[in-house]
């Protein structure tokens, strides 16, 4: 194996590691993807999280090569019929949560509608889908407000 080769797979591993102890609180949540030749889908992946490939890249010239970066991670996106790409970029002289994480404009703001449009669910249903309760801090959606609201003014 090449040291460019076993670079890119260290990094792989270390953001696998990262990420299943952030997110899911332990080993188990996310892993390599297997090779799948000319149709790639990415470096990373998560059975729980199938709208998301992950492409990692540990390179010196990262940032000056980001275009060449977004463009594959897009192509693997399409290719991973997923909803977001996501490039998971090394930042020199930080530890794995200091590393970039880039992602197109366009689905970073449907992602941010996703989240929006959940929080508004859980708010407003009392729980989400899986019937987990409320947030902390979010309170139950009480229909007489706009009303209660009008009495007071008037």
């Amino acid at each position: 194996m090449s040291k460019a080769k076993q670079k890119g797979t260290a990094w792989e591993t270390e953001c696998v590691r990262f990420l299943s102890n952030v997110v899911f609180g332990n080993s188990k949540g996310f892993r390599r993807s297997p090779l799948s030749g000319s149709k790639d889908t990415g470096d990373i992946e998560s059975a729980w999280l199938p709208e998301f490939v992950f492409e990692c890249k540990n390179r010196k010239d990262a940032l000056s090569s980001l275009s060449e970066i977004m463009k594959e991670t897009e192509q693997e996106r399409i290719n991973g019929e997923a909803d977001y790409g996501v490039a998971l970029v090394k930042r020199r002289n930080f530890g794995t949560g200091g590393a970039y994480v880039v992602m197109e404009l366009a689905h970073f703001a449907s992602l941010l509608k996703t989240w929006m449009d959940m929080k508004e669910r859980i708010a407003y249903g009392g729980t989400n889908q899986l019937g987990y309760p409320l947030s902390p801090g979010v309170q139950e959606r009480q229909p007489n407000v706009e009303h209660v609201v009008e009495e007071s003014e008037g």
